[in-house]
This record gives C-alpha cells, structure tokens and sequence, in this order.
C-alpha cells in the first residue's frame, strides 16, 4: 500500500479513536456531577475503590494484547490464517484469566473493607473482566477501527443514559460498573461476530493459549507494573485513609485521567506504524520518532497546562461543594499528560516496537517499587495529595530511565576487536 492511502487510513483511524476516547472519558464525565451530588463523597470513595479493582482485574484478563496482540497483527495482516490462531489464542487466555478473577474477587471481598459490598465489588470485577475482553486491539493491528468505533461510542452513550435515569440514591452505587458491563459484554459479542467475517473461526487450545500467553508476557508485565502507580493508585489510597478522602483523591483522578485519555487515539493510531516501521530496521522507526514526539508531546502540554489552569474551576463544576481539596490533588495530576505522552514516545514507540521488552519492562517494574516507596513516605502525611505526588514523580523517573535506555540503543556497537570503554 502506498504512503498516501496508508496516512489517510491513519487519519480515518486516528478519528474513529478519539470518537471511541470522547466517549470512554467524556461521556463518563459528564456523569461525574451527577454521581459525586448523589452519591456523596462515602459512596463515590467506595465505587472509586471498586472501579480501581475492576481496573487491575482487568489487566490480568487483558494481559497486555492490546500491545503485544495488536504488534503481531500489525505484522500478520495479510495471513488470515496466523490471525485466527491469535484470535482463538487470546480468547483461551481470557478464559483462563477469568476463573483468576473469581478466585481473587473473593480475596478482596474478605479482607479490603471497602470492598465488604458484595454487589459493588464483583460488577466492578465483571466490569473489568468486559473491558479487557473487547477486540479494539485486533482491529487497530488491522487499521480497521471505524466499524468498532461506531459501537463503542453507541454502547458508551446508552451507559451513560442509564446511570443518569437509574442511580438515586448512594445503595445503588453497584448499578455504575454493572450498567457498564453488561452493554460493553454485548459489544464484544458482536466485535467477535465482525472479526470472523474474515477470519477463520477455531476454537481455543491449550497450545494456542499457551503461545498466546508467553507472546504476551513481556506486556502484561508492563501493564501489570504501570498499573501499580496508575489504575491502581485508588485502591492503595483506600487502604491507608478513610474511604470519604479517597472520593477527594478519586474525583480529581477522574478528570485528570480523562484529559490524559486524550493521548490514546493518538498512541492506538500512531503505534501500528511504529511497529511496521521497526519492522524494517531501527533507521526506519528512527525517521518517525520526531514525528511522533511532536504530535504526543505537544498534545501533553497543552492538555497539562489547561488542567492546571482550570482547575478550580473542573472541582467546581463536575465534583461540586464538598470536593474543594480535590483542587490541590488535581494541580498535582495535571502533569500526567505531558509525561506520559514522552513516556509513550520512548517505550511505546521505540523500546517496544525494536523489541527492547525486556529493558523496557524493567525500567517500570522498578517504577512500581519506587511508587510503593513513595507511597510509603508520602501518603501518611499528606493523603490524597501524597498519593498524587507519588503518582507524578514516578512517571517522571519512569520517563528518565526510558530516555536513557533510547540513548543507549542509539550508540554503535563496538566493532570486533575493540575492547569496550567501562
């Protein structure tokens, strides 16, 4: 395919994504006044701490294929045969990671308090379980993300109509996440369906879910020790302060999280060509990496700069009276964006696409033990304010070590021969 079909596809792409982001992070938020009015800080500390396991389930059940699962697509696009053998690999890892999930929402009814609800805590769980479970990734190895947009947003928009018409009161808090789940289950169903149109159907193995599970390994690693200093960042709150601070900690979260979500088109469109790209030599990814810092660092920035500014101004509107020492933590969140857009750039769209996993994943694991060390030293004095400056020094030292490992793959090997500086 030429370069100009293939960079309008990405634009169609890129369009199609941030209409499925709008919906995913904006939709939400509109909700978010509504929520925080009528659930009180109490109940919307819960849910914040429910949604936050449902987010970490999540990525043990999506095990990181929306990385690694949509590389290898990106690289097999023309073998329908090889994607049938990933499409019937990923759903068996699913299944398998599902009954973990069981097991684990058991372990966390029993002894995380907020979590002593049962209704809360097991559709936050069924929440995380659909989420993971959507095909986004094998349609973006595809370039064929338009379809799929559409139905994420349709399912989105009737989500948000019902929490709107069915939450009344802080009892029916559980209604959030299983509203969510339920429409986001019938939304893969029919993902799958369009996916076999074209792809042979076979049905899951042990064999194939075992390759699928090692192919995604170095992923889930990732996203399992990202997720330490991110999606899990309420839950480890809600153990160290009272679940009423942890809705202060979780409203600001919220509307941070939702502007850094604005990355993700950006990062879902851009990444399929980082990884094509390197298929043909470190050069070829190397002519598209400035390309790319600019689009994702300058969108940072400005998102950064315009959630700090307006931040007084978010509490007001979206979290209400009652939310005011939100405004702090936000301040402190609104960094986010700019960090991890370079964050992004280096690992993302260079360690990983060159397959640099390894270093790449070291680099955050070692994030997630500085997080918690962090988390140790700040959070008992300072809450939720703590939490969000451990949170945003982490991505920072996490985006040093990537930067260092981008420097280093840039020097020559030494030739034959040469001894090597120390």
């Amino acid at each position: 395919m030429s370069d100009a079909p293939r960079g309008r596809r990405t634009v169609r792409n890129i369009a199609a994504l941030y209409g499925v982001q709008i919906a995913t992070y904006l939709l939400p938020l509109l909700t978010v006044p509504f929520l925080a009015r009528t659930l009180g800080p109490q109940a919307w500390g819960a849910l914040a701490v429910a949604q936050a396991f449902g987010g970490m389930v999540g990525l043990l059940v999506d095990y990181g294929f929306d990385l690694s699962a949509t590389r290898e697509v990106a690289r097999v696009q023309d073998l329908p045969e090889r994607r049938a053998e990933l499409l019937s690999g990923v759903l068996g890892a699913r299944v398998l990671m599902g009954v973990c999930v069981a097991a684990l929402t058991l372990v966390a009814q029993a002894l995380v308090p907020a979590l002593h609800q049962p209704l809360l805590v097991w559709a936050a769980a069924l929440w995380g379980v659909a989420q993971a479970s959507n095909l986004m990734w094998y349609f973006q190895g595809l370039e064929r993300v338009t379809r799929v947009a559409g139905l994420d947003v349709a399912v989105k928009v009737a989500v948000t109509a019902g929490i709107l018409l069915l939450i009344r009161r802080p009892a029916d808090a559980w209604l959030v996440p299983a509203l969510t789940a339920t429409a986001t289950l019938l939304s893969n169903g029919y993902a799958l369906w369009l996916a076999h149109r074209d792809t042979p159907f076979l049905w899951p193995t042990w064999r194939r879910t075992r390759s699928t599970l090692r192919l995604g390994w170095s992923m889930f690693v990732f996203r399992g020790s990202a997720a330490f200093y991110s999606t899990a960042s309420a839950f480890l709150l809600g153990l160290f302060v009272p679940v009423g601070l942890v809705g202060f900690y979780a409203g600001a979260e919220r509307i941070a999280r939702a502007v850094q979500g604005l990355l993700t088109p950006l990062n879902r469109a851009l990444y399929p060509r980082f990884a094509r790209a390197a298929g043909a030599g470190p050069a070829a990814a190397q002519a598209l990496l400035p390309r790319g810092l600019w689009l994702m660092g300058g969108a940072g920035a400005v998102m950064s700069a315009g959630t700090w500014l307006a931040a007084p101004l978010l509490v007001t509107l979206l979290l209400g009276p009652g939310f005011e020492p939100a405004v702090p933590v936000l301040r402190v969140l609104a960094a986010l964006p700019l960090v991890i857009a370079v964050n992004m750039v280096f690992g993302l769209f260079w360690l990983v696409p060159l397959g640099r996993d390894r270093a790449f994943n070291l680099t955050v694991a070692l994030g997630a033990g500085l997080n918690a060390l962090l988390i140790v030293l700040l959070v008992p004095g300072h809450g939720p304010l703590g939490m969000a400056q451990a949170v945003v020094l982490t991505e920072v030292l996490v985006g040093a070590g990537l930067f260092g490992l981008y420097r280093q793959t840039l020097r020559p090997a030494p030739a034959p021969g040469h001894p090597v500086e120390a």
